[in-house]
């Protein structure tokens, strides 16, 4: 009995051990691309870490960013995979690149994301209105100055950075001088957000540019201000806005909610396991989540090698199911994927 016991046990495990080489072997080499923003390169990493222990993909994290990435996955097919793409900035050559199947896009990398006009959630429950720019207008007295003057603050991007086009072109079109805000200048994204997360902390007004996932968001409640019905972003007003002439003339508008998926290319999905594909087309996590996430790194110094290990160790919750299928917590895959990094 003990034998025959035996020698089930071993054929079980001569199954299981089979079937994880058949699948590493067909998943064979994979470049994930590293973009230049760090949540984007702590995902890379993290997936590749995933892909190789858990999978046993030969993977590659690439250098990349969002137009080179695109641009080479589109008419190269390669890199493999971009586990951080922010679609809804690509142009029209994307929406060519899908439509004739060379490049797919998965679940959402994550929800929420994306730019916008910020005030701290406590003061917008506090005054209603400020939840939309229209409220903000009539109400600069919520917004102290940081020089004590008689106006409402209105913090942009700094000098240099590309999103200080958009902020200052918004502020005009607006009105937000007229209505009796001043446009400050940070000077860094460092003293942006500690102008921010002072006036949370505080629960004083605070309206500016910020964006997400950001170890800010992701810690501290804000609220996104709403453009108000009529003033979305069109092809048309959002050419204006983005006019480095500063034009001073132009309408209304707003940053489009952020769409933030995992891409890969179908050269990719043809060879790759069917475990692999279900894990990249379910891999999701919240914005706020990723904040969070940011601000362990930024506090551990953490490259983002040793975040993806952080992920993986302190995380579990946000990964094991997507990587064992459905409701399952635990598999095969994921202990590997753990034992890795311990």
């Amino acid at each position: 009995m003990n034998l025959i016991k035996t020698l089930f046990i071993s054929a079980i495990l001569s199954l299981s051990f089979g079937s994880f080489s058949a699948k590493a072997s067909d998943c064979g080499k994979v470049q994930v691309a590293e973009m230049t923003w760090t949540s984007a390169a702590v995902l890379a990493y993290f997936d590749a870490l995933v892909l190789k222990e858990g999978f046993g993909c030969d993977t590659e994290v690439v250098p990349g960013d969002t137009m080179p990435t695109s641009t080479s996955m589109a008419e190269k097919q390669r890199p493999d995979i971009a586990s951080e793409l922010w679609t809804n900035g690509l142009g029209a050559f994307w929406g060519e690149a899908l439509d004739r199947g060379v490049v797919k896009t998965g679940g959402l990398s994550m929800t929420g994301g994306g730019e916008g006009f910020w005030i701290p959630k406590a003061v917008v429950d506090a005054n209603p209105a400020l939840a939309t720019i229209d409220g903000v207008l009539a109400n600069p007295q919520l917004f102290p100055h940081p020089e004590g003057l008689d106006k409402g603050a209105f913090y942009g991007c700094p000098a240099g950075w590309n999103c200080q086009i958009t902020t200052t072109n918004l502020f005009d079109a607006y009105g937000f001088a007229d209505a009796g805000f001043e446009y400050i200048d940070p000077g860094s994204g460092a003293a942006l957000g500690a102008s921010a997360a002072g006036a949370h902390d505080k629960e004083e007004g605070w309206i500016g540019y910020y964006w997400g996932p950001t170890a800010l968001l992701g810690t501290r409640d804000f609220v996104r201000v709403s453009p108000g019905a009529g003033n979305e972003q069109t092809a048309d007003n959002w050419a204006c806005i983005t006019d480095a002439s500063y034009p001073g003339d132009c309408e209304k508008s707003y940053y489009a909610n952020a769409t933030i998926e995992v891409a890969y290319t179908t050269e990719f999905e043809a060879r790759a396991p069917k475990a692999v594909m279900n894990y990249l087309n379910n891999r999701t996590f919240s914005d706020k989540d990723v904040g969070i996430i940011l601000d362990v790194v930024d506090k551990e110094a953490y490259s983002p090698q040793e975040a993806a290990e952080y992920i993986v160790l302190e995380r579990q919750d946000l990964w094991k199911s997507k990587v064992c299928g459905g409701t399952f917590t635990t598999c095969a895959e994921a202990d590997a994927i753990i034992a890795a990094v311990q």
